[in-house]
């Protein structure tokens, strides 16, 4: 069983041996060759390393910084041929050289090193480098599943891409994955769009081009000829304020702004549409289309519809942002190369308002929140506008820690933005609070807000290494931890040195997966570079020693009450959406973990295996053949039966009821991809899709006798579950209808959910009398809803009263007991909650409308994806530590009371 996940190390900042300890959460530091630290011999190259040339080097930034890599590579262990020069940055006398890892020419994921100089004596001096590169990819770059197979693929696969309405498909080509086996190949495919219940979709996904399984998959949304005049535009809040705009030929004006000292040199503007109530689906990602037009007046007033719309804040708000870059910091534009800034406000979501606003790739999009345009808020749009500042800088993947740095920048920048626009001191208690003016004076701001810099959270205290399928690992979760140290260090900096220090750490020092650390050390290299004083430094310690950011803060802190038997484990479900979002599967005394490691550091397994055990016994099997991804177990007392996903094929296979045997194929048909599958008495179901796009529930019987449950042309099944002689699934394009089918009889029920217009089944279990599922959906703020009905009448479902108000809550049933795991959508957002906790209660009292839950632990950190087994027997994905671990208890804790 590996002990840790990539993932989860990502997420630390920190990279990792083939035995799971860290490597290098502290600083490389060397104060010359002779002391210089030996590069790891698990196959990373040092985090860091400063002080390690003795003379300047002849020649630009780029050639010194090559030099420089070439001359220790005894050090780095990365060939100079296998670096690309991706950019210079100039900063007076001081350059950043940033260089992208290629192996035998395919990019690498992630991998990039920047190396930092300083103009001396002609030549340059390096000073130091920090970032991400890979010292043992042996990985073979030629594909044996095509790129149209793993296109294809990754839709079957994935159920949730399948969903996304408007969904348009970009490949990139050949990228490689580092593993602790030389590395993975992988397709990559971006898949923009947008999901039924409101939120957009930019899904970064990777399929294995050796295997044809998904990797790795993200959602990247970061959750904007002239003839110039000038205009008045009305705000939101009813002042008026000067606008720069347009006169076109017809004598309309326009908001496009050629104003700014881009303009002259570049042709950039700033330029405000309005998509005019059209779907954000059909917005987000790409240019914006001929449809969408700019936001127009006849006069060179902008009220009305400019007003209502939020064009009119959107344009003045993103002409504050571009100067607040220029004047400060001497960035010209998001993309620093004066370019045009593009934003488009008054999308929907299914004709209501869409209340968010993000960053999608290319420009800005804003909805409605309560009636309010997202646009009015100047912290939100410089928000936005950071994150693309981000993408073209430091690049930081948006998942778990690195995620939560992106967040965390672009709250910075937005607060000091809005603060010095309002004239706000930075001692003000409000000072760090985000999106408080989006209530447009209808509530308090702090009740208004939806996040604050100034909470006081602490890495080691409060940090959530949560799972991916939930807000991209905590990247809002997470944020404040680092954004308030940042923001602390404000507070005892002068205001425009700490901007400079936090941009100049992320234009030079920071690579896409640093984390929480290296951000730590990425500002204190920037600040050193700026010649800042000693009590300078003094304060950026003590500002990221106040929320806990220091070296090895990951294993100070958490405890929990259980027996861990899976340390460090990816799930599956945080890559494969139809897959049981479950700790584990569990018969009897028997249990199946489905894990994942999306870039496989483990010890010696492939990328997504299954684990069984014994409650109380080992050792444990790990199921994990060379060359194909094993998921999704279902177990009964005979067999264990997953899904297997290879270049040949996917299907299904098994072994005994203990994991012990071989692995054989149970089914495996050529013109199909088999998955899902559900095992008991003697039966097996599975999810058959066919090259047409079917999804088919076919059943083998104990006879050996195979039945296609669903024989109507143009069916859609998933979440397929088999209990005592019973079958259910969620069918309907847009899984909207639950599905009962008794194989005795051979009947089935069938019955549309409610408000399926936004709602969707999204798990189904099922008990000897009942089944029970979950419904997803919501438009403005995203819940969740749990219903059942008996067995045999599906047309007495009920919503269940408790629990409530939960969003994206998993759950599992048994006759005895129903538990489920807490979760707050505001807490996704960074307004804080309580972290999450499985809640369990008897499934009598669940059906009864009884509010009677307690705890199944006690654990000081997040508990999600509860299993239950026989009697009282839990498994949950715990989040106490750094990593996710599965734990078990044989009995529920009840009171966590003191």
């Amino acid at each position: 069983m590996r002990r840790t996940s990539v993932l989860r190390m990502l997420a630390t900042g920190v990279v990792a041996t083939a035995t799971g300890a860290a490597l290098l959460a502290a600083p490389a530091w060397a104060d010359d060759a002779a002391t210089a630290p030996a590069a790891d011999p698990a196959g990373v190259a040092p985090a860091m390393t400063q002080g390690l040339d003795k003379a300047p080097r002849a020649g630009t930034p780029a050639q010194a910084a090559r030099a420089h890599l070439k001359a220790h590579e005894d050090t780095y262990r990365v060939p100079v041929s296998d670096l690309r020069t991706v950019r210079t940055t100039a900063d007076g006398k001081q350059s950043a050289v940033r260089f992208q890892q290629k192996h035998d020419g395919v990019p690498v994921f992630g991998a990039e090193y920047a190396v930092q100089t300083t103009a001396a004596d002609g030549g340059q001096q390096v000073t130091s480098a920090t970032g991400t590169l890979y010292t043992d990819l042996t990985v073979s770059t030629t594909p044996t599943v095509s790129e149209a197979t793993a296109r294809q693929r990754m839709f079957v696969l994935d159920r949730g891409l399948s969903g996304v309405r408007g969904a348009k498909t970009e490949a990139h080509g050949l990228s490689v994955l580092p593993d602790a086996r030389g590395g993975k190949l992988a397709w990559h495919f971006t898949v923009t769009g947008g999901k039924a219940n409101g939120g957009p979709v930019r899904q970064e996904v990777y399929v294995d081009a050796r295997v044809g399984g998904i990797a790795l998959s993200y959602n990247n949304i970061d959750a904007a000829a002239a003839s110039p005049a000038q205009g008045t535009g009305v705000r939101v809040d009813g002042g008026e304020a000067k606008l720069d705009v347009n006169k076109e030929a017809d004598g309309s004006y326009t908001l496009a702004d050629s104003s700014r000292a881009m303009y002259p040199v570049t042709g950039g503007q700033i330029r405000t549409y309005d998509a005019q109530r059209k779907d954000y689906s059909l917005v987000a990602g790409g240019p914006v289309t001929d449809d969408i037009p700019l936001g127009t007046s006849t006069s060179d007033r902008f009220d009305g519809a400019n007003t209502s719309s939020g064009a009119v804040d959107a344009h003045l708000n993103a002409g504050k942002v571009y100067e607040y870059f220029k004047d400060q910091i001497g960035r010209d534009g998001v993309d620093g190369k004066g370019g045009t800034i593009h934003s488009v406000v008054n999308v929907a979501a299914g004709g209501k308002d869409y209340a968010n606003a993000f960053w999608d790739g290319s420009k800005m999009v804003y909805g409605h929140l309560d009636g309010v345009p997202l646009s009015v808020g100047l912290d939100v749009v410089g928000h936005e506008m950071t994150h693309g500042v981000t993408e073209h800088s430091a690049g930081l993947v948006y998942l778990n820690q690195s995620g939560a740095l992106n967040e965390a920048i672009s709250d910075y920048f937005g607060n000091a933005m809005e603060i010095a626009d309002k004239g706000i001191a930075m001692s003000d208690p409000s000072s760090g609070l985000i999106g408080e003016y989006l209530c447009n004076g209808a509530k308090p701001l702090e009740e208004c807000a939806l996040r604050d810099l100034n909470d006081g959270r602490n890495a080691q205290k409060d940090y959530l290494p949560i799972t991916l399928d939930i807000d991209n690992g905590g990247v809002h979760y997470n944020s404040t931890i680092v954004g308030g140290a940042l923001w602390d260090m404000r507070k005892n900096l002068d205001g425009k040195l700490s901007d400079q220090i936090v941009y100049r750490a992320a234009q030079n020092y920071l690579t896409p997966l640093s984390g929480f650390t290296d951000m730590r050390n990425a500002v204190t290299l920037a600040a050193e570079s700026l010649n800042v004083s000693r009590a300078d430094l003094a304060s950026i310690a003590e500002a990221f020693e106040g929320h806990g950011i220091e070296n090895d803060w990951e294993h100070k802190s958490g405890t929990h009450d259980g027996t861990t038997i899976g340390a460090g484990v990816l799930p599956a479900y945080e890559l494969y959406s139809g897959v049981d979002e479950q700790a584990a599967q569990i018969s009897g005394d028997v249990y199946a973990i489905s894990h994942g490691d999306a870039i496989a550091w483990d010890q010696g397994s492939d990328a997504f295996g299954i684990t069984v055990g014994r409650f109380g016994k080992k050792p444990q099997r790990e199921l994990a053949p060379k060359d194909a991804y094993l998921l999704d177990p279902s177990l009964d007392d005979e067999r264990i039966a997953f899904t297997r996903i290879a270049a040949d094929g996917i299907g299904i296979y098994g072994t005994g009821a203990k994991g012990q045997g071989a692995i054989k194929k149970l089914v495996d048909r050529p013109d199909a991809d088999e998955t899902e599958p559900v095992t008991g008495n003697g039966a097996l179901a599975y999810i058959s899709t066919t090259a047409d796009g079917e999804q088919d529930v076919m059943l083998r019987k104990a006879d050996g006798s195979t039945v296609n449950v669903t024989p109507e042309a143009g069916s859609k099944a998933a979440r397929l579950a088999m209990k005592n002689g019973r079958m259910a699934w969620a069918g309907g394009a847009d899984g909207t209808y639950v599905h009962v089918y008794d194989i005795a009889k051979g009947t089935t029920q069938v019955k549309r959910i409610s408000g399926f217009l936004f709602n969707y089944v999204s798990d189904i279990q099922l008990t000897s009398e009942r089944v029970f599922w979950r419904e997803t959906g919501g438009l403005l703020v995203p819940s969740t809803t749990f219903r059942s009905a008996p067995l045999d009448d599906l047309a007495k479902s009920e919503k269940l009263s408790y629990p409530r108000g939960t969003y994206m809550a998993q759950f599992s049933v048994t006759d005895e007991y129903f538990a489920y795991s807490t979760y707050d959508f505001w807490g996704a957002l960074g307004a804080w909650g309580d972290p999450m906790k499985v809640m369990v209660s008897s499934t009598a009292d669940v059906v009864a409308g009884l509010n009677d839950f307690s705890r199944i632990s006690c654990s000081s950190g997040a508990q999600i994806a509860p299993s239950l087994g026989d009697g009282q027997r839990a498994v949950w994905l715990d989040t106490t530590a750094a990593d996710t671990d599965v734990v078990t208890r044989a009995t529920f804790a009840g009171s966590c009371e003191e």
